[in-house]
């Protein structure tokens, strides 16, 4: 039983270790296919700015608001798109910052808050394993392992503390003592 206990904490730590390896590299394809729904987002706006400085002396807000109170239903729906494309190219460019410039940690936790799911989807669709040698895929490779490898041993350990338990002893009732004869 120990040699297949060893084999398997070794095949769940080796497990864990290539499954984490992938993490810093798919931060860094979703960081990439980001990146282009950035610029597409910024190529958009920047056309909206482009009519706002030709016929709103440069007030994009403005024209928005114009859209946006227009009879028509085109012109409120184009005016709605207008601004989910400002407010988008605002959060994805304070997002685009922290996933090119900051560490491994923050990336997580900001994928964590505001992951994209379109984008992770596509990104999860194109991705390839790889076997990147970088210290942070070290790093998680590593702490995969090792948390999967302390998981299974957690679970047999438990399974042994179950195992040899014995049962609760019963409690035997002395009879009382016959009365005392006086």
């Amino acid at each position: 039983m120990n040699l297949i206990t060893g084999l398997l904490d070794r095949l769940l730590f080796t497990a864990g270790l290539l499954v984490f390896l992938q993490i810093p590299q798919f931060v860094d394809h979703y960081t990439q296919r980001y990146a282009g729904y950035h610029q597409a987002v910024a190529d958009s706006v920047a056309e909206y700015q482009l009519s706002a400085d030709a016929h709103y002396d440069g007030d994009l807000g403005l024209m928005i608001h114009d859209f946006n109170s227009d009879d028509k239903a085109a012109m409120r729906d184009m005016g709605g798109k207008m601004e989910r494309d400002r407010d988008r190219l605002q959060r994805m460019t304070a997002g685009l910052t922290v996933l090119r410039g900051s560490s491994l940690i923050d990336k997580l936790v900001f994928l964590g808050e505001d992951l994209d799911r379109d984008i992770a989807r596509a990104t999860l669709e194109d991705f390839t394993p790889g076997l990147p040698l970088s210290s942070d895929a070290l790093i998680c490779g590593l702490i995969g392992g090792i948390t999967v490898s302390g998981l299974l041993n957690i679970l047999l350990w438990i399974g042994r503390q179950l195992g040899t338990r014995r049962p609760p002893r019963l409690r035997t009732t002395t009879p009382p003592p016959p009365p005392a004869s006086n």
